[in-house]
């Protein structure tokens, strides 16, 4: 009797089933964006407050970090004053520096109006954090924290 290599067409059928489920199953954790939004505008929060710091220092004056969420919310804006009168310029597009998060992330701020002074150091000089978390996904959060004294961003 002459033996054949290959699988039959029932081994076929079971592992193309079972592909299928498994796609199925899989597709919708990865196609779920949640969780990239809060990774990413914790990471971009990061990178706002770092610009700030280093506009503070490159410019040497006070570069503040307002977070008002009764007149604009889910943004940073950029300011060389508390008040926000005069902006820094988002080298960009030329406009104000703002930055507005995903509708489906929530910022808690420990300082909402966080500056930074000629040196890099945080004002009011004490650490600070923003707590960034998904509204969808309770679990998940990422805190950014500001150091006093060093004014280091992790």
């Amino acid at each position: 009797m002459k033996q054949t290599l290959g699988f039959t067409l029932v081994e076929l059928v079971v592992v193309i089933a079972l592909t299928g489920v498994m796609i199925a199953v899989a597709t919708p954790r990865f196609a779920n964006g949640d969780i990239f939004e809060t990774r990413g505008d914790a990471g971009l929060l990061s990178s706002t407050l770092r610009y700030a710091q280093k506009t503070a220092i490159a410019q040497r004056r006070d570069v503040y970090a307002i977070r008002n969420a009764a007149v604009t919310p889910n943004t940073v804006r950029l300011c060389f004053d508390a008040a926000c009168a005069q902006t820094v310029i988002n080298p960009e597009t030329g406009a104000a520096y703002v930055f507005t998060f995903s509708k489906s992330v929530s910022v808690n701020a420990f300082n909402n109006s966080l500056g930074f002074d000629s040196l890099g150091r945080p004002i009011p000089n004490e650490s600070a954090n923003y707590v960034v978390a998904n509204k969808k996904i309770g679990t998940q959060s990422i805190t950014v924290n500001i150091e006093q004294d060093t004014g280091y961003i992790r």
